[in-house]
């Protein structure tokens, strides 16, 4: 194909440089030469096409291959992206109810620990009522016991009546600020309490926002470490 470029350019050349004639745009050439080149051309122009078509089928042949092997690729990618897709759909609904058990479980490890607290709040409240009525009973009958010693005696009288009124007075205050430092106890302990079960509603939502990410194709925050109440907090 290349020869038939060559002998055309050489052609057009020959006629380009051709002496003009005079008084005419006509110019003279060598005919003969001409010819050959022509006949030359005629010759291989059959060869030519023939390669030309030739390459041309291959050419089809090759992008009917090219095409064909595009659709079994995308066919190929169709079929994983598919089976992607289902995997995760899979491992999602994995997250989720491992996500709703740990929802449970914490929702049930906080109401034990609720129970707990309440229960023991009463029983150390019942117990310290119980403490400050046995010293109040004893201090009443220490100062009956004196109040009567005193009446026995005259001139004590007033004194002694003064001082079982005083140990009464005194026994009643010492029992109430017992009651109050028993129920800042109890308050303190439910609101430690309250304070963990915020903590852990927190973390439940924030483990269902990531499952809801991870679903959707976001990405997921980070976790957030779920507060507990000091074991070490007691009265003095």
């Amino acid at each position: 194909m290349y020869r038939i470029y060559d002998t055309l350019d050489e052609i057009v050349t020959m006629i380009e440089q051709a002496r003009g004639v005079p008084m005419s745009t006509s110019a003279m050439v060598p005919r003969d030469h001409i010819l050959d080149l022509l006949d030359e051309l005629r010759d291989r122009l059959p060869e030519e096409v023939t390669q030309a078509k030739a390459v041309l089928d291959q050419r089809g042949d090759l992008l009917d291959a090219a095409q064909a092997e595009s659709d079994r690729i995308a066919l190929r990618a169709g079929q994983e992206a598919e089976a992607t897709v289902t995997r995760s759909r899979a491992e999602a609904e994995q997250v989720r109810a491992l996500a709703q058990q740990r929802q449970e479980e914490l929702m049930a490890a906080g109401q034990l620990e609720h129970e707990r607290l309440v229960s023991d709040g009463a029983r150390i409240r019942t117990e310290l009522l119980a403490q400050a009525q046995q010293e109040h009973d004893e201090l009443l009958a220490r100062g009956r016991s004196e109040r009567e010693r005193m009446i026995s005696e005259s001139d004590v009288y007033r004194s002694a009546l003064a001082r079982a009124d005083e140990l009464g007075a005194a026994t009643a205050a010492e029992a109430e600020a017992m009651r109050q430092e028993v129920d800042g106890y109890v308050d303190a302990k439910l609101a430690d309490f309250e304070g963990t079960l915020r903590n852990l509603l927190r973390s439940v939502e924030h483990g269902r926002a990531n499952v809801g990410a991870r679903a959707h194709g976001r990405p997921g925050r980070g976790a957030t470490a779920v507060e507990r109440p000091s074991a070490s907090q007691d009265m003095s």
